[in-house]
């Protein structure tokens, strides 16, 4: 797909000339451009410690992130199916002999054609990537289960790791948060300090509010 000759048949020539010398460097973009967050912006931009702070969180948001790819992968193929049907019925209505059509009709035609070539290769493009996000997420839920949580349940690790994350929030909010964010913390802290493993925790944030570094090393229970 030649998206530069699609893009240069209805412009100026002097336009034209600007885009021709990187044409090459155009072409090459196009192959090489993200689509997609890398491996270290889904590493320690999504699952940074400060929201997911155990192992066992990690993993789960790995689990969702992964089926969000997956998911819009499997309704991409739905489109690209259709869009290959389009491309068949067009080139049929192109080259049938017993059907007149008039200079406009395949001029029209033509451009449908094109742009149904265009989305089948920039769809192509995102379904490939899709898959490497898919094989992505798999790489990092292997690294992060060390087999000290469950992996069939997400709600069991919950109470050790929702806790955390709130105190990590309540250690970096300013101190005129809005006061429906405050009660949101509170009552959180509130109603999870005495489940297993989070009262060392909460005693810590109790006496040091500001030592953000113990909380993140005491130990958290498997």
């Amino acid at each position: 797909m030649n998206q530069l000759e699609l893009v240069t048949s209805v412009l100026p020539q002097a336009e034209i000339d600007k885009l021709n010398p990187i044409k090459e460097e155009l072409i090459d973009a196009w192959h090489k451009r993200q689509v997609f967050r890398t491996a270290i912006e889904a590493r320690y931009g999504v699952l940074n410690d400060h929201k997911f702070p155990t192992n066992a969180s990690k993993y789960w948001q790995c689990v969702r992130e992964q089926m969000v790819h997956f998911d819009e992968l499997t309704t991409l193929t739905f489109e690209l199916r259709r869009k290959k049907i389009n491309l068949k019925e067009i080139d049929h209505k192109l080259s049938e002999k017993d059907v007149a059509l008039t200079e406009f009709d395949r001029d029209r035609l033509l451009i449908d054609r094109d742009e149904c070539l265009f989305h089948l290769a920039s769809g192509e493009q995102v379904a490939k990537d899709r898959v490497r996000e898919v094989m992505q997420w798999s790489e990092l839920k292997n690294q992060f289960n060390d087999g000290s949580f469950d992996t069939k349940d997400c709600n069991t690790h919950q109470a050790q790791s929702l806790f955390r994350s709130v105190l990590n929030r309540a250690m970096v909010a300013p101190k005129d948060i809005s006061a429906e964010e405050r009660l949101s913390i509170s009552g959180l802290l509130e109603g999870m300090k005495d489940m297993p493993g989070n009262r060392e925790l909460y005693d810590k944030y109790i006496g040091v509010p500001n030592d953000r570094s113990k909380i993140n090393s005491a130990k958290t229970p498997a």
